[in-house]
Protein backbone atom coordinates (compact mmCIF):
# COMPACT_ATOMS: atom_id res chain seq x y z
CA UNK A 1 0.00 0.00 0.00
CA UNK A 2 2.96 2.33 0.58
CA UNK A 3 3.68 2.44 -3.15
CA UNK A 4 0.33 4.08 -3.82
CA UNK A 5 1.69 7.32 -2.34
CA UNK A 6 4.58 7.82 -4.83
CA UNK A 7 2.33 6.63 -7.65
CA UNK A 8 -0.22 9.23 -6.64
CA UNK A 9 2.50 11.89 -6.59
CA UNK A 10 3.62 10.87 -10.09
CA UNK A 11 0.04 10.98 -11.32
CA UNK A 12 -0.39 14.44 -9.78
CA UNK A 13 2.73 15.70 -11.60
CA UNK A 14 1.49 14.32 -14.94
CA UNK A 15 -1.96 15.78 -14.36
CA UNK A 16 -0.73 19.26 -13.48
CA UNK A 17 1.61 19.40 -16.51
CA UNK A 18 -1.07 18.22 -18.92
CA UNK A 19 -3.70 20.46 -17.36
CA UNK A 20 -1.44 23.50 -17.50
CA UNK A 21 -0.62 22.96 -21.17
CA UNK A 22 -4.26 22.36 -22.07
CA UNK A 23 -5.42 25.37 -20.10
CA UNK A 24 -2.78 27.52 -21.78
CA UNK A 25 -3.84 26.23 -25.21
CA UNK A 26 -7.51 27.02 -24.55
CA UNK A 27 -6.70 30.46 -23.17
CA UNK A 28 -4.47 31.20 -26.17
CA UNK A 29 -7.17 30.04 -28.60
CA UNK A 30 -9.75 32.21 -26.82
CA UNK A 31 -7.42 35.18 -27.03
CA UNK A 32 -6.81 34.61 -30.73
CA UNK A 33 -10.56 34.56 -31.33
CA UNK A 34 -10.97 37.85 -29.50
CA UNK A 35 -8.11 39.35 -31.55
CA UNK A 36 -9.59 38.13 -34.80
CA UNK A 37 -12.93 39.63 -33.87
CA UNK A 38 -11.25 42.94 -33.11
CA UNK A 39 -9.37 43.11 -36.44
CA UNK A 40 -10.52 42.76 -40.05
CA UNK A 41 -10.00 39.40 -41.73
CA UNK A 42 -7.56 40.85 -44.24
CA UNK A 43 -5.38 42.43 -41.55
CA UNK A 44 -2.05 40.74 -40.91
CA UNK A 45 -0.38 40.32 -37.51
CA UNK A 46 1.90 43.26 -38.28
CA UNK A 47 -1.13 45.28 -39.34
CA UNK A 48 -2.90 44.39 -36.12
CA UNK A 49 0.08 45.59 -34.11
CA UNK A 50 0.29 48.77 -36.17
CA UNK A 51 -3.42 49.36 -35.63
CA UNK A 52 -2.96 49.23 -31.85
CA UNK A 53 -4.43 45.79 -31.20
CA UNK A 54 -2.45 44.12 -28.44
CA UNK A 55 -1.39 40.55 -29.15
CA UNK A 56 -0.21 38.79 -26.01
CA UNK A 57 2.08 35.80 -25.94
CA UNK A 58 0.83 32.93 -23.82
CA UNK A 59 2.90 32.36 -20.67
CA UNK A 60 4.79 29.10 -20.30
CA UNK A 61 4.70 26.80 -17.30
CA UNK A 62 8.05 28.20 -16.18
CA UNK A 63 6.78 31.76 -16.39
CA UNK A 64 3.73 30.85 -14.30
CA UNK A 65 6.04 29.33 -11.69
CA UNK A 66 8.10 32.50 -11.84
CA UNK A 67 4.99 34.52 -11.07
CA UNK A 68 4.10 32.35 -8.06
CA UNK A 69 7.66 32.60 -6.71
CA UNK A 70 8.32 36.10 -8.02
CA UNK A 71 8.92 37.71 -4.63
CA UNK A 72 10.02 36.74 -1.15
CA UNK A 73 6.47 37.23 0.14
CA UNK A 74 4.94 34.91 -2.45
CA UNK A 75 7.63 32.29 -1.88
CA UNK A 76 7.19 32.55 1.89
CA UNK A 77 3.45 32.15 1.52
CA UNK A 78 3.88 28.95 -0.51
CA UNK A 79 6.40 27.58 2.01
CA UNK A 80 3.88 28.21 4.78
CA UNK A 81 1.12 26.57 2.74
CA UNK A 82 3.24 23.47 2.12
CA UNK A 83 4.08 23.20 5.83
CA UNK A 84 0.40 23.56 6.73
CA UNK A 85 -0.50 20.94 4.13
CA UNK A 86 2.00 18.57 5.71
CA UNK A 87 0.36 19.12 9.06
CA UNK A 88 -3.23 18.77 7.92
CA UNK A 89 -2.42 15.55 6.04
CA UNK A 90 -1.70 13.66 9.25
CA UNK A 91 -4.81 15.04 10.92
CA UNK A 92 -7.06 14.15 8.00
CA UNK A 93 -5.70 10.62 7.67
CA UNK A 94 -4.40 9.53 11.08
CA UNK A 95 -6.44 11.38 13.68
CA UNK A 96 -9.10 8.68 14.08
CA UNK A 97 -6.36 6.21 15.03
CA UNK A 98 -5.33 8.59 17.79
CA UNK A 99 -8.93 8.97 18.94
CA UNK A 100 -9.10 5.18 19.14
CA UNK A 101 -6.04 5.18 21.38
CA UNK A 102 -7.84 7.62 23.66
CA UNK A 103 -10.83 5.29 23.86
CA UNK A 104 -13.03 6.96 21.26
CA UNK A 105 -15.82 5.20 19.39
CA UNK A 106 -17.11 5.52 15.83
CA UNK A 107 -19.80 7.87 17.14
CA UNK A 108 -17.22 10.24 18.60
CA UNK A 109 -15.24 10.19 15.35
CA UNK A 110 -18.39 11.05 13.45
CA UNK A 111 -19.23 13.87 15.83
CA UNK A 112 -15.82 15.45 15.29
CA UNK A 113 -16.53 15.68 11.55
CA UNK A 114 -19.93 17.25 12.19
CA UNK A 115 -18.42 19.90 14.46
CA UNK A 116 -15.70 20.84 11.96
CA UNK A 117 -18.20 21.22 9.10
CA UNK A 118 -20.55 23.30 11.27
CA UNK A 119 -17.75 25.83 11.68
CA UNK A 120 -16.42 25.67 8.12
CA UNK A 121 -19.68 26.63 6.41
CA UNK A 122 -20.29 29.99 8.16
CA UNK A 123 -16.60 30.91 7.84
CA UNK A 124 -16.77 30.41 4.07
CA UNK A 125 -19.92 32.52 4.06
CA UNK A 126 -18.01 35.30 5.80
CA UNK A 127 -14.98 35.02 3.48
CA UNK A 128 -15.35 38.50 1.88
CA UNK A 129 -15.51 40.21 5.28
CA UNK A 130 -12.58 38.15 6.55
CA UNK A 131 -10.48 39.11 3.54
CA UNK A 132 -11.26 42.76 4.14
CA UNK A 133 -10.39 42.47 7.81
CA UNK A 134 -7.24 40.30 7.78
CA UNK A 135 -6.00 40.12 4.19
CA UNK A 136 -4.59 37.08 2.41
CA UNK A 137 -1.46 36.63 4.52
CA UNK A 138 -3.33 37.40 7.74
CA UNK A 139 -5.78 34.55 7.09
CA UNK A 140 -2.90 32.17 6.39
CA UNK A 141 -1.23 33.12 9.66
CA UNK A 142 -4.45 32.55 11.59
CA UNK A 143 -4.92 29.17 9.88
CA UNK A 144 -1.45 28.11 11.03
CA UNK A 145 -2.06 29.31 14.58
CA UNK A 146 -5.37 27.44 14.72
CA UNK A 147 -3.67 24.25 13.55
CA UNK A 148 -0.85 24.52 16.08
CA UNK A 149 -3.29 25.13 18.94
CA UNK A 150 -5.44 22.22 17.88
CA UNK A 151 -2.81 19.50 17.54
CA UNK A 152 -0.93 20.54 20.67
CA UNK A 153 -4.24 20.45 22.51
CA UNK A 154 -4.80 16.88 21.32
CA UNK A 155 -1.63 15.76 23.08
CA UNK A 156 -2.90 16.92 26.48
CA UNK A 157 -6.21 15.04 26.36
CA UNK A 158 -6.14 12.28 29.00
CA UNK A 159 -7.04 8.66 28.31
CA UNK A 160 -10.79 7.92 28.15
CA UNK A 161 -11.62 11.65 28.00
CA UNK A 162 -11.88 11.68 24.23
CA UNK A 163 -15.01 13.85 24.21
CA UNK A 164 -12.73 16.77 25.03
CA UNK A 165 -11.59 16.73 21.41
CA UNK A 166 -14.94 18.28 20.49
CA UNK A 167 -13.71 21.48 22.14
CA UNK A 168 -10.76 21.58 19.75
CA UNK A 169 -12.52 20.53 16.53
CA UNK A 170 -13.84 24.04 15.71
CA UNK A 171 -10.20 25.02 15.16
CA UNK A 172 -10.08 22.62 12.22
CA UNK A 173 -12.91 24.57 10.62
CA UNK A 174 -10.90 27.74 11.14
CA UNK A 175 -7.74 26.19 9.67
CA UNK A 176 -9.44 24.71 6.63
CA UNK A 177 -11.69 27.65 5.75
CA UNK A 178 -9.05 30.32 6.37
CA UNK A 179 -6.37 28.45 4.40
CA UNK A 180 -8.65 27.73 1.42
CA UNK A 181 -10.01 31.27 1.30
CA UNK A 182 -6.52 32.69 1.55
CA UNK A 183 -5.09 30.34 -1.10
CA UNK A 184 -7.75 31.10 -3.69
CA UNK A 185 -7.34 34.85 -3.29
CA UNK A 186 -3.54 34.56 -3.23
CA UNK A 187 -3.56 32.96 -6.68
CA UNK A 188 -6.26 35.33 -7.96
CA UNK A 189 -4.03 38.27 -7.07
CA UNK A 190 -1.08 36.81 -8.98
CA UNK A 191 -2.46 34.96 -11.99
CA UNK A 192 -2.33 36.60 -15.42
CA UNK A 193 -5.68 37.11 -17.08
CA UNK A 194 -7.07 33.81 -18.33
CA UNK A 195 -4.65 31.67 -16.33
CA UNK A 196 -6.32 31.60 -12.93
CA UNK A 197 -7.11 27.88 -13.15
CA UNK A 198 -3.56 27.02 -14.23
CA UNK A 199 -2.06 28.91 -11.29
CA UNK A 200 -4.60 27.37 -8.91
CA UNK A 201 -3.55 23.96 -10.21
CA UNK A 202 0.10 24.74 -9.56
CA UNK A 203 -0.67 25.75 -5.99
CA UNK A 204 -2.71 22.57 -5.49
CA UNK A 205 0.26 20.61 -6.82
CA UNK A 206 2.57 22.09 -4.19
CA UNK A 207 -0.02 21.40 -1.51
CA UNK A 208 -0.21 17.82 -2.76
CA UNK A 209 3.55 17.48 -2.44
CA UNK A 210 3.22 18.74 1.14
CA UNK A 211 0.50 16.19 1.87
CA UNK A 212 2.61 13.39 0.39
CA UNK A 213 5.66 14.32 2.45
CA UNK A 214 3.63 14.97 5.57
CA UNK A 215 1.76 11.68 5.52
CA UNK A 216 4.79 9.61 4.55
CA UNK A 217 6.95 11.06 7.32
CA UNK A 218 4.02 11.18 9.74
CA UNK A 219 3.39 7.44 9.51
CA UNK A 220 7.03 6.76 10.30
CA UNK A 221 7.05 9.28 13.16
CA UNK A 222 3.93 7.80 14.72
CA UNK A 223 5.47 4.32 14.73
CA UNK A 224 8.86 5.52 15.97
CA UNK A 225 7.91 8.28 18.42
CA UNK A 226 4.26 7.74 19.26
CA UNK A 227 1.18 9.75 18.29
CA UNK A 228 1.59 12.56 20.80
CA UNK A 229 5.19 13.23 19.86
CA UNK A 230 4.27 13.13 16.19
CA UNK A 231 1.57 15.79 16.57
CA UNK A 232 3.90 18.02 18.56
CA UNK A 233 6.56 17.53 15.89
CA UNK A 234 4.17 18.63 13.15
CA UNK A 235 3.04 21.57 15.22
CA UNK A 236 6.70 22.61 15.06
CA UNK A 237 6.78 22.11 11.28
CA UNK A 238 3.76 24.37 10.79
CA UNK A 239 5.22 26.86 13.28
CA UNK A 240 8.41 26.95 11.20
CA UNK A 241 6.38 27.71 8.07
CA UNK A 242 4.50 30.40 9.96
CA UNK A 243 7.79 31.90 11.14
CA UNK A 244 9.05 32.11 7.54
CA UNK A 245 5.84 33.83 6.47
CA UNK A 246 6.02 36.30 9.34
CA UNK A 247 9.63 37.19 8.49
CA UNK A 248 8.95 37.91 4.81
CA UNK A 249 5.71 39.78 5.54
CA UNK A 250 6.97 42.06 8.31
CA UNK A 251 6.72 45.13 6.13
CA UNK A 252 4.42 44.04 3.34
CA UNK A 253 1.14 42.20 2.99
CA UNK A 254 -1.69 41.50 0.63
CA UNK A 255 -4.53 43.81 1.51
CA UNK A 256 -8.04 44.25 0.21
CA UNK A 257 -9.29 47.78 -0.26
CA UNK A 258 -11.94 48.84 2.21
CA UNK A 259 -15.42 48.89 0.75
CA UNK A 260 -18.83 49.65 2.25
CA UNK A 261 -20.45 46.72 4.03
CA UNK A 262 -23.33 46.50 1.57
CA UNK A 263 -21.06 46.16 -1.47
CA UNK A 264 -19.34 43.08 -2.78
CA UNK A 265 -15.63 42.81 -2.31
CA UNK A 266 -13.78 44.43 -5.19
CA UNK A 267 -10.25 43.08 -5.49
CA UNK A 268 -7.80 44.94 -7.69
CA UNK A 269 -5.83 42.76 -10.06
CA UNK A 270 -2.84 44.54 -11.51
CA UNK A 271 -1.83 42.43 -14.46
CA UNK A 272 1.13 44.59 -15.49
CA UNK A 273 3.75 42.34 -13.93
CA UNK A 274 7.31 43.52 -14.24
CA UNK A 275 10.12 41.13 -15.03
CA UNK A 276 11.95 42.06 -11.85
CA UNK A 277 11.56 40.57 -8.42
CA UNK A 278 8.40 42.54 -7.58
CA UNK A 279 5.71 40.66 -9.51
CA UNK A 280 2.82 40.58 -7.07
CA UNK A 281 -0.37 42.42 -7.84
CA UNK A 282 -2.08 44.37 -5.12
CA UNK A 283 0.99 44.18 -2.92
CA UNK A 284 0.90 47.21 -0.69
CA UNK A 285 3.64 48.55 1.52
CA UNK A 286 2.59 48.42 5.16
CA UNK A 287 4.66 50.12 7.81
CA UNK A 288 5.22 48.07 10.93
Amino acid sequence: MFWFAPLSLLWSIITIVVFSKESARIAHATHQISVSEATPLNTSRKGAIDSGVEIEEKPSLCSLLGILFGSSLAAGYIVSSIALSMGTSIVNNLIFLFFRELGGSNTVCGLTVVVTVLFEVPIFQMAPQLLRRFGVVGLQKLACLAYISRVVGYTFIPQHKVLLVLLLEPLHGVTYAFAKTSGVEFVAELAPKGYDASCQGLLVFFLGVGSFLGLSLGGWAQDALGAKSMYRLYAGVVALGLFVLMIVSRRRDFVVKKVPEHEDVKLEHDKNIDSGSERIASLVEVEC
